[in-house]
Formats: structure tokens, C-alpha cells, sequence
């Protein structure tokens, strides 16, 4: 008897435990997907924002550059977070270094991003006041 309820317990072990991995690996690819979708959404609206604004021959550039990098930074943080799921599933050393790699790089690439964004926003604020200083100047 003691034998029987051992079994079943090492059996509903198993049982959850692979519903567990399967239920990760179902998540971590949700959010991959998520992520890649942001990216290209971004990449697609920018792209279609850029065409319009060259066509009426307006400068949007910086405008369209900030919205973009939001964007790519968005989501390569689902992708950092996809990357985590999944190396908790199969937490070997090769695996935690790969992740170290990736999110290494991936931060790096966000933190170049947001460094970029900040000086886009600089670099509208002084044009912004520029223009302001010459109307100034100009109705005197």
C-alpha cells in the first residue's frame, strides 16, 4: 500500500511538474511574441510616419527617432524577460552565461537608446527655443 501512494505521488509530481514547464514555455513565447510585435509596430509607425513627413516635406526626424527608440526599448525589455523564463526552465551554466550575454547587451543597447532619446528631446527643446527667441526678435 505504502508502495501504491509513493507511486502516484511521484507520478502527480511529474504531472505538474511538466505542466509547469509547459505552462513557461507557453508564457515566455507569449511574451517574445509581445515584444517582437511592439518592435515592429514601432519600426512600421515610424517608418509610415517618415514617409508621410518626406512627402510633405517636414522635418519630423527627431519626433519620429524618439517614438521609434520607445519602442525598440520596450520591447527588448519583454525579450530580456522572455530570456529569463526560459532560463529558468533549464538553469545550466552554458544557459545563465548565454542569459548574462544577452541581457548584458540588451541593457547596453537600452541604455544607448534612452542616452539618445534624452539628447533627440534636448536637442528639440533648444530648437524649440530658438525658434521662440527668433520670432522675438523678430517682431521687435
Amino acid at each position: 500500500m505504502l508502495v501504491i501512494e509513493n507511486t502516484n505521488l511521484i507520478h502527480d509530481l511529474i504531472l505538474v511538474t511538466t505542466s509547469l514547464e509547459a505552462l513557461s514555455v507557453f508564457v515566455a513565447s507569449i511574451i517574445g511574441y509581445i515584444g517582437v510585435m511592439i518592435m515592429a509596430y514601432g519600426g512600421i509607425k515610424s517608418a509610415i510616419h517618415f514617409m508621410l513627413s518626406s512627402i510633405r516635406r517636414q522635418n519630423h526626424l527627431p519626433h519620429i527617432r524618439i517614438e521609434l527608440g520607445k519602442h525598440l526599448a520596450l520591447g527588448l525589455e519583454f525579450l530580456v524577460g522572455k530570456d529569463i523564463i526560459e532560463s529558468i526552465m533549464q538553469p545550466t551554466w552554458d544557459e545563465l552565461g548565454k542569459l548574462a550575454a544577452i541581457i548584458t547587451l540588451r541593457t547596453a543597447v537600452t541604455m544607448m537608446l534612452s542616452w539618445e532619446l534624452k539628447e533627440i528631446k534636448k536637442e528639440i527643446n533648444e530648437e524649440k527655443e530658438y525658434k521662440a527667441a527668433m520670432r522675438k526678435i523678430a517682431k521687435k
